[in-house]
């Protein structure tokens, strides 16, 4: 390791959307050029949705839905960014992608010293330009009534108030009220239907949405979302708050920021493409490999692996693969590793599915993973790199390209000797050839904002081995940073590829032993 660090800063990645028009900020780039999708012959000018809560809820959804078809004047913006970390292998993530959990900051983090809470700042949170046919989102939602579902007030009532029930059996019986009202609108929708939004009343989520279970919890909308997928002939959902729809959920975005996020999850849920990564590989698989812990009352070394793959517009898929032991103590680690065959198998099935769903064989693989590449070096039984390496090779031939990179957060901090802001997203301290401190957050000079109240976290990036240089790399997790389309934010603190695989996989935990899981990525945002 060198006693001299290098330090430098990753130039904003740009990203391209329709018109061929490429810049860095989502919302400056689809109000001048759209979206991506109608450069890319997949553009839908009209969403058709469907709505399940109770009567009085799916009338409040679509009202508030309606108030999209406008242009939307930005207000006050909280500065409330939170930050996912990496860390025995396992994401512990802030970010609840479906407005569901609220989040409470801990009493003793750091935080950045400002003014106000709230800001109005018009190139972080411009105005909303309206969800209708004659902007440039050029998109509309429709809503055939008979296509909504209702869930019965009085039935809810009688089962959150029924002393004899213990939670378990309340939240499984109000699941089971959904996901009934769910497979009738499946089976019998009167017309087409692209997404399906499920509003969670108040009252339910407040006793219901997380049950303790053994040395666990039972999640709500992860068991819920689990029992979704496993229908036949499903459909993309997004699970809503009530206090969302009513405006009451605290240190909520004003609505001009919360209708762009809305509306380009919606978009990309009803198969479209907001935007798509600008690098020079474009025959590029960008992969994340991380790890879970499975709900299990009998055995707490069971272990879960999710592989996303992503192309360059950010249509992912998602794999998971056969449980497996992981023993802390007999391993010297708590971050799991795999065995050769394990890992071999795993990414020619992620790869030959890659090939088949995209029509394309890619002529580069990256793979993101949450712990160390082991090798024959480390481990004779868990050489996942040589599975990994022999895996590719067997799938997609010799001349194909690789990269095995290690996505940790990092303990090591770099502060600014001067102003009340940290430093800029992309600084980079570089550790040699292989290794690097990267902040993904930071301050925006774009904005002259930095939209946090703690310290950013930096990733701990390692290269294992590799077929590009160290600041390619750099620049492809940064870029990967703008893609979650879950909203429609200027970054993420993660790359796409391992941003959600927490989650991901904690939703597989609950699916049925006899289902199919689903592989495009969007069923489970």
């Amino acid at each position: 390791m060198n006693d001299h660090f290098e330090i430098s800063l990753v130039k904003e990645p740009k990203v391209e959307f329709g018109g061929d028009f490429i810049c860095d900020d989502p919302k400056m780039g689809i109000g001048v050029g759209s979206f991506y999708s109608q450069s890319s012959n997949s553009h839908k000018s009209e969403i058709n949705i469907a709505v399940i809560s109770t009567e009085q809820l799916v009338t409040d959804s679509l009202k508030w839905i309606k108030n999209f078809e406008n242009r939307i004047v930005a207000t006050e913006t909280v500065l409330k960014e939170k930050y996912g970390t990496v860390r025995d292998g396992e994401i512990d993530d802030e970010d609840e992608i479906d407005d569901l959990i609220e989040f409470e900051y801990e009493e003793n983090q750091e935080f950045i010293k400002q003014e106000e809470e709230k800001i109005i700042n018009k190139k972080y949170n411009p105005d909303f330009l309206g969800f209708n046919s004659e902007t440039q989102l050029n998109c509309v939602f429709q809503n055939n009534e008979a296509n909504n579902r209702f869930v019965k007030q009085r039935e809810l009532n009688k089962i959150l108030e029924d002393t004899d029930l213990k939670q378990l059996e309340k939240l499984d019986a109000v699941i089971d009220m959904i996901v009934s009202q769910f497979t009738d609108l499946i089976e019998n929708k009167v017309s087409a239907v692209d997404i399906c939004y499920i509003i969670i009343p108040t009252k339910v989520f407040t006793q219901l949405h997380s049950i303790r279970y053994s040395k666990t919890h039972i999640n709500l909308r992860r068991k819920l979302k689990a029992k979704l997928i496993a229908i036949e002939n499903t459909i993309p959902t997004q699970i809503v708050m009530e206090a969302t729809i009513k405006g009451t959920k605290k240190s909520m975005q004003d609505l001009s920021m919360t209708a762009w996020n809305f509306c380009v999850a919606s978009y990309y849920k009803a198969g479209c493409i907001p935007w798509a990564l600008q690098v020079k590989d474009v025959d590029t698989c960008f992969i994340g490999i991380s790890f879970n812990k499975v709900i299990s009352a009998e055995n707490n070394m069971l272990r879960s692996s999710v592989a996303q793959a992503f192309n360059r517009e950010g249509q992912g898929l998602v794999f998971t693969w056969k449980n497996f032991l992981w023993d802390d103590e007999a391993n010297k680690t708590r971050a799991p590793h795999l065995e050769y065959n394990y890992a071999k198998d795993l990414i020619k099935f992620v790869l030959g599915e890659y090939k088949k769903i995209n029509h394309h064989t890619p002529a580069r693989v990256v793979i993101h993973k949450t712990t160390d590449f082991w090798d024959y070096n480390d481990s004779q039984e868990h050489n996942e790199l040589g599975g990994l390496k022999d895996g590719i090779t067997a799938e997609l031939g010799e001349d194909v390209k690789m990269d095995f990179v290690t996505i940790k957060s990092s303990a090591v901090k770099i502060f600014r000797n001067f102003g009340i802001y940290p430093v800029p997203r992309g600084t980079s301290m570089k550790i040699d050839d292989s290794e690097c401190i990267l902040y993904t957050t930071g301050y925006i000079p774009y904005f002259e904002l930095y939209p946090g109240r703690h310290m950013p976290h930096p990733l701990h990036l390692k290269i294992f081995e590799s077929d590009s240089h160290l600041d390619k790399i750099c620049g492809e997790i940064m870029a990967l940073t703008k893609m979650n389309f879950n909203n429609c934010s200027y970054f993420d603190s993660l790359p796409i590829t391992i941003r959600f695989s927490k989650k991901v996989g904690e939703i597989l935990q609950y699916l049925p032993e006899d289902a199919k899981p689903q592989n495009k990525y969007y069923y489970y945002m």
